[in-house]
């Protein structure tokens, strides 16, 4: 019964790992539609500007983590 609760025990199904490309995938489409909210929104530039690179780094990782998702799932086939 503990087993099912280890979410780190390997091998790792194929169903989990495209969960997870599922959920980055859509963590991504958030945070894209985020940016003309940020844009538009009453603060300064600055912390605009702070805010967008910021999102920009959380969009690219979520895309290198979505690829790293998608590659090791093409290896266990």
């Amino acid at each position: 019964m503990l087993e099912i609760l280890n979410i780190f025990k390997r091998p790792v199904e194929k169903a989990t790992i495209e969960a997870w490309a599922k959920i980055m995938d859509d963590f991504f489409k958030v945070a894209v539609l985020t940016i003309p909210v940020i844009i538009y929104g009453k603060e300064s530039s600055s912390f605009k500007v702070l805010n967008v690179v910021s999102l920009l780094i959380i969009i690219y990782g979520l895309i290198v983590f979505g690829r790293f998702c998608r590659r090791v799932l093409e290896e266990k086939i």
